[in-house]
């Protein structure tokens, strides 16, 4: 498993990351292993240039106490929280304190095989298919080529193979 927690858990993020913020262009990574046994790195920060100009930096851990998930993103304008235990949040300029925001509780694994069969019944398009899943993988071994190599890595390089 070439990356370790970068592949097995990063590769999600990096897939919220491109539908929110658009496509990544660069990746800049590190990575270490600290508690697992074998080589695979447990901790990995990638920073991620998208297309846009903005930037992202994504941290992926098997190095802590609990499982905690969580996601910030910061506009000019308003920001959004987000982590497993507190639940979407956010914060408009001016504001002393973010708003929760009511969100339903859902079965993903129900929601992605709901979706799996209506694509088979209705031959509709998924939401993420075999090219977004490549894209995704490419941004990944990207920042696996970064973090052995010390170096920014062009996305579209690896794409191309």
């Amino acid at each position: 498993m070439p990356g370790g927690v970068m592949l097995q858990i990063g590769i999600h993020y990096v897939d919220v990351l491109e539908m929110l913020i658009g496509p990544v262009r660069r990746v800049r990574a590190a990575s270490a292993q600290l508690v697992l046994p074998g080589d695979n790195p447990d901790v990995a920060n990638l920073i991620l240039e998208h297309g846009c100009g903005a930037i992202s930096n994504l941290t992926a851990s098997y190095a802590s106490a609990s499982e905690y998930y969580m996601m910030n993103v910061y506009g000019k304008e308003a920001s959004a929280y987000y982590d497993l235990f507190g639940g979407l949040r956010y914060l408009h300029r001016g504001e002393a304190a973010p708003r929760a925001v009511a969100t339903a509780a859902t079965d993903t694994i129900r929601e992605e095989l709901e979706e799996f069969a209506a694509c088979i019944r209705n031959g509709r398009k998924p939401e993420t298919d075999g090219w977004w899943a490549s894209r995704n993988l490419a941004v990944v071994m990207a920042g696996i080529q970064s973090a052995r190599e010390g170096r920014a890595v062009d996305v579209e390089l690896v794409a191309a193979g």
